[in-house]
């Protein structure tokens, strides 16, 4: 079930309806049925795996906090993260490491020793991996972390923490919730209050709108030029690179939008995933403002232990966890090379920003503060583009073929003259969303439709929303881009 479809929407209400009927002990039951309900509607048999990561990790927890050293808690936890890491490896990276072998196993035998015959992989297995399962992996790992580091007691009631990780709203793409936010969240008896239904609505009806009307319009030109880039100008292929920046922004943070909201109406607040991430000035402040749960997660859990271990290396502690951080980040998000260079890409810009702190520093301070403002925020936008070429790109060649394209492929903007309304809405969906990200960015105190204070105003900008996703709104765009991560 994907959220902008009937079927989910039909789910959901039943949920809330009946969430709200039951008595405040049984509510946590009534969520942990419907998470294992909406886990399973695709398909039953994968719910063996995210039941599998729950008991282990909930019994090396219990065990963890039982043991009276920490030298005996160690077989547990690291028992829980070998399990946990190796379901996922399995699960996305089987395919990549054995053909990745064969292949270098192949090129050994055709360069030095000229062979003719090609090794096929006898490994290679076709396995989907199961919803959810990197987010459910991280919450998991991130719980036996902060048990070890003594931050957060273990979770006795194997139910609620059943509830924390199946909880139907974050499972799909996050955001990646800190137990011991949520936790204490679920113990609480929710009663029904107007407040968190009518803000729920209203951010989920703002996601569903960047998807429906912006996201998946946009889509329509994107996979049009770049799966065709061989056959497009550079200016075309500059403008749907462009367009795909936006497409992914608001695809993703309108899943969010909506996971937030559908959390809000059954009274639960998770934790924000995006900050206006096009006016950061710089792209460490990008990623503080992109995947904000993830990126802190990496920045807890991995970044900030290998800085510490090699702290000895001086500044270079630093851009070694860096590369390695944003390179594991990258393969986390797909078996290819391309995000493992979409990774590497942001390490060494922010290498380069590490190193030039003092000199940019100094630059700033002669020129105006709006201007050094625009120039750094084209400057994160632009970089930020070409590397989601490698993101998006099926292979590393076919990325480099859209780069070079863009500065050899002279020719005019590719325009479909048969269906000029796709293009101009797609147009007029990334200037809105801008114009909404700037007021909310820039003038946060001023005029506001969504929550403004008068009831006419509100319910108009409401009905304008939804008229507009019935009239232009793509609703066969298909799943949100991060389902696949």
């Amino acid at each position: 079930m994907i959220f902008t479809s009937i079927v989910f929407l039909l789910f959901f209400v039943i949920i809330a309806l009946l969430y709200y009927i039951l008595p405040g002990k049984f509510q946590w039951i009534w969520l942990l049925l419907s998470g294992l309900f909406f886990y399973m509607y695709g398909n039953p048999l994968y719910i063996v795996v995210p039941v599998s990561i729950i008991l282990v990790t909930w019994y090396a927890g219990m065990q963890m906090e039982k043991s009276v050293s920490p030298v005996k808690a160690w077989p547990y936890y690291l028992f829980a993260i070998i399990a946990n890491v190796g379901l996922l490896v399995f699960f996305k990276y089987t395919n990549f490491f054995t053909s990745s072998g064969f292949d270098f196993l192949n090129f050994i035998r055709h360069k030095i020793f000229h062979s003719e015959t090609t090794l096929n992989n006898p490994l290679l297995i076709k396995v989907i991996a199961p919803l959810g399962i990197s987010y459910i992996t991280f919450q998991a790992i991130g719980y036996l972390i902060e048990i070890k580091r003594g931050n957060h007691t273990a979770e006795r009631n194997l139910g609620h923490f059943s509830t924390y990780l199946l909880f139907f709203p974050k499972i799909i793409a996050g955001p990646v919730e800190r137990a011991h936010d949520f936790l204490p969240q679920l113990k609480q008896s929710k009663s029904f209050a107007y407040d968190n239904i009518r803000n729920g609505l209203r951010q989920v009806l703002w996601g569903m709108f960047k998807k429906i009307v912006i996201a998946d319009r946009l889509s329509l030109y994107v996979s049009s030029v770049l799966d065709n880039a061989g056959f497009h100008t550079g200016a075309s292929l500059t403008l749907a690179s462009i367009f795909y920046v936006f497409q992914m922004y608001a695809d993703f943070s309108g899943y969010t939008d909506m996971a937030l909201g559908f959390a809000k109406i059954l009274g639960f607040d998770l934790m924000q995933n995006f900050n206006r991430p096009f006016f950061a000035k710089s792209v460490s402040e990008f990623w503080r403002k992109w995947h904000i749960s993830l990126s802190t997660w990496f920045a807890d859990y991995f970044y900030t232990p290998i800085a510490v271990a090699k702290r000895d290396w001086g500044k270079w502690s630093v851009v070694y966890a860096f590369f390695v951080t944003f390179i594991v980040l990258g393969f986390w998000h797909g078996a290819n090379w391309t995000f493992i260079i979409f990774g590497a890409l942001q390490g060494f810009i922010l290498t380069i920003e590490f190193f030039t702190r003092k000199s940019r520093k100094k630059l700033r301070k002669q020129i105006p503060d709006w201007l050094n403002s625009l120039v750094s925020m084209i400057f994160v936008f632009t970089y930020f583009c070409l590397s989601l070429i490698f993101f998006r790109a099926a292979t590393v060649e076919d990325a480099l073929t859209v780069i070079k394209r863009i500065f050899t492929a002279p020719g005019p903007l590719y325009f479909d003259r048969d269906e000029p309304s796709s293009f101009i809405f797609s147009v007029m969906g990334v200037l809105f969303l801008m114009i909404v990200e700037m007021k909310m960015e820039f003038y946060k105190g001023g005029f506001s439709f969504l929550n403004n204070r008068h009831w006419l105003v509100r319910n108009l900008t409401y009905a304008f929303l939804i008229i507009v996703m019935l009239l232009i709104g793509v609703f066969d765009g298909g799943q949100f881009i991060y389902k696949q991560f």
